[in-house]
């Protein structure tokens, strides 16, 4: 009876023992080649990988409030639902009213914002106590760790050290070109590396006043986006809208700059390659209007590609911003988001963010005719499949994004008192007296100093 008990417990012991190394042998067998370390069938190692996965966390449904003054990113809402399928984003539209109002309205009411778009400079929201620094987020998000951004990527949104903002979206400008209307006076399509002489000298030929057409759509972004930009590329300023290097003054008094404003004067009041604002009046306010398909050139970004796709009557096409003595510098508009601090979501919100920078949500970016703001070789070859540029000048699509100078003013103090764009556009296109700049220049470089003193 013994000697059965000791053989009973013997073979217990060589079976356990076999056991444990067939348990062994398939954890080691993970990652070797099929059939090495192991006898056992694979079928027998997949109740253990069920045994240890880790059990789904079901998630209370959240709905995000994003304050933004654009209706055309549903799609987008609805790529971020299907990636986290418990958080919804719901738009409130702003309506022309001030953002800071709705922030305000929304608190009151017990149903508070959680992300918005920014309509004026950070440093207001911030001292207004409105704004997430995003910074301890940013260093622990697995997104933005793992994509390669831009030098000085974040600098416009940055105050104080804290990161108050991130672009939603990298809006660059391009030249629009109605090719019929150049081939019309015998003009070829310029090359990417045209100058501004160049740009000048087409919107002479292809100007038949007599037959309503004219070199230059009469719009306020050739002085708002070129002007500033040529001033940069003939090495007058250092940033847009004429600022110096650190951001501090503007340099729109000195006489560089000043000639080149009467360089875009001359295209109204000496070529009359562009009409006044009266001489377009006059005519129906036909070349106010690119589509219209009577001016050669215009300035435009993504958000007039839709319409142009859609209803233009002429062969169209793109260009980068010319080149002048120094360099070739293009034009981009960030678009600020910011995390709310009333926000009763601050995570799931900043999931919204990061997916900004996701490759699915940068394709799709790109296919509504925005940059991509992720360095990628996948997304710069992307700009050679989307539909948006099937036919189009692609490579200026490319040196517009490589070349953008990012339009600066959200974190300058007293940027909303800087009076550049009225007075540049009463000089431009009413004819008003060009020395103006000077006193008005002078009382803001003062201002802006004392305001950074202020804040200190």
């Amino acid at each position: 009876m013994k000697r059965k008990r000791a053989l009973t417990l013997a073979l217990s012991l060589v079976l356990m023992f076999s056991m444990v190394l067939t348990a062994c042998s398939g954890n080691n067998s993970k990652g070797s080649n099929a059939g090495e370390g192991t006898n056992a069938p694979a079928e027998t190692q997949a109740p253990a990988d069920e045994a240890t996965a880790a059990p789904e966390v079901k998630k209370d449904p959240v709905t995000l409030k994003l304050i933004s003054w654009s209706d055309s990113y549903t799609e987008l809402y609805q790529m971020f639902t299907k990636e986290y399928p418990w958080i919804t984003i719901e738009q409130i539209p702003v309506n022309s009213q001030p953002i800071m109002e709705i922030i305000a309205s929304l608190e009151a009411a017990g149903t508070p914002a959680d992300l918005t778009w920014i309509d004026s400079d950070l440093i207001t929201y911030d001292q207004a106590g409105l704004l997430e620094d995003l910074t301890p987020y940013i260093e622990k998000d697995p997104t933005f760790q793992s994509v390669q951004l831009p030098d000085g990527f974040y600098d416009t949104m940055t105050y104080k050290g804290m990161r108050l903002a991130v672009p939603f979206v990298d809006v660059p400008m391009w030249i629009l070109v109605n090719k019929d209307l150049l081939a019309k006076h015998g003009v070829e399509m310029p090359a990417n590396d045209w100058t501004y002489d160049d740009f000048r000298d087409i919107a002479k030929k292809i100007t038949d006043p007599v037959a309503g057409e004219y070199g230059l759509t009469t719009q306020p972004e050739f002085q708002m986006r070129v002007l500033s930009t040529k001033a940069i590329a003939d090495g007058h300023a250092a940033n847009i809208h004429y600022l110096n290097e650190d951001l501090t003054q503007s340099l729109l008094a000195t006489p560089e700059v000043m000639n080149d404003v009467r360089w875009l004067s001359d295209f109204v009041w000496k070529d009359g390659s562009m009409q006044s604002n009266a001489k377009a009046a006059e005519t129906g306010d036909v070349t106010r209007e690119f589509i219209n398909g009577k001016t050669g050139f215009a300035i435009g970004g993504d958000w007039v590609l839709p319409n142009l796709k859609d209803n233009a009557n002429f062969e169209w096409d793109v260009l980068p911003f010319p080149k002048g003595k120094v360099s070739q510098p293009g034009y981009s508009i960030y678009g600020p988001m910011s995390l709310l601090k009333g926000s009763k979501h601050k995570e799931e919100a900043f999931l919204w963010i990061a997916f900004q920078f996701s490759k699915q949500a940068q394709k799709w970016k790109i296919d509504q005719g925005a940059n991509a703001s992720v360095i990628d070789p996948e997304l710069t070859a992307y700009y050679d499949e989307t539909p948006m540029w099937q036919g189009k000048n692609k490579e200026a699509v490319k040196i517009a994004k490589e070349n953008a100078k990012i339009q600066p003013g959200v974190t300058i103090p007293a940027w909303g008192e800087y009076n550049w764009n009225n007075i540049l556009n009463e000089i431009i296109f009413d004819g008003a007296d060009i020395n103006r700049l000077i006193p008005e220049t002078e009382k803001w470089n003062k201002r802006t100093l004392e305001v950074a003193e202020s804040l200190k």
